[in-house]
């Protein structure tokens, strides 16, 4: 599957709060009460997820669902990316990691949902864009930034898009360097007991997964 430098520019939530919250990887029911626990209204609101809304967790499905809904927007994660290279465009190594990594679900779902649902995965972003009512940028991309600048992002090749969904280096280095162009990042991906802020870059992957609550933070 051939990436490009897709980057969705959010318009600025102004009549509610925008939130930011880690992985989902099916946890969709879970992700819901914890959006009432903190009162969510989709009505004014909106969410945006970090990538990574399937497989592993119960209701990969219904995560996908989520895709429907005018409040809620997300990256594509490396775990979308793997679904559609091994499923859509059959790439038999792909399809292999993914199904070895949580999607042996798939095998219980009816084959006529998935054209809708590689539609929906192809059209999601890598970077998202949003600046909040007093002014302060975000950007949200799954795994990793490979870049000094926020801008750089549309000149992106294969390896660097690659590296969006998949570089681990900064977070295992511990790398306190910040991105200009924009004043913070959000990244899912790697695990992390608590939100982490390495430069001007935040993790919030909590592993829900694991039975961890989600890491939602407003922007």
């Amino acid at each position: 599957m051939k990436l490009t430098p897709n980057r969705l520019t959010l318009e600025t939530n102004q009549h509610g709060t925008d939130y930011v919250v880690g992985d989902l990887h099916g946890e969709t029911s879970r992700l819901k009460a914890q959006l009432d626990s903190i009162g969510f209204n989709p009505d004014t609101d909106r969410l945006i997820c970090v990538g990574d809304l399937i497989d592993r967790g119960p209701e990969s499905p219904e995560a996908l669902a989520l895709l429907d809904e005018p409040w809620f927007f997300a990256v594509l994660g490396n775990h979308e990316y793997l679904m559609l290279s091994g499923m859509k465009y059959q790439s038999s190594k792909a399809r292999m990691t993914w199904l070895s990594h949580g999607g042996e679900w798939i095998s219980s779902t009816d084959a006529s949902h998935w054209p809708s649902w590689f539609e929906k995965l192809e059209a999601l972003p890598v970077a998202i864009e949003v600046t909040n009512k007093e002014g302060v940028k975000y950007g949200i991309v799954h795994a990793d930034f490979p870049g000094t600048h926020w801008d750089q992002f549309d000149m992106f090749d294969q390896d660097d898009l690659y590296r969006c969904l998949w570089s681990r280096s900064n977070f295992t280095s511990r790398s306190a360097h910040s991105v200009r162009g924009v004043d913070y990042i959000f990244h899912g991906h790697s695990v992390t007991d608590e939100a982490l802020l390495l430069g001007n870059r935040y993790y919030i992957e909590s592993g829900a997964f694991l039975g961890n609550d989600f890491i939602i933070k407003a922007l």
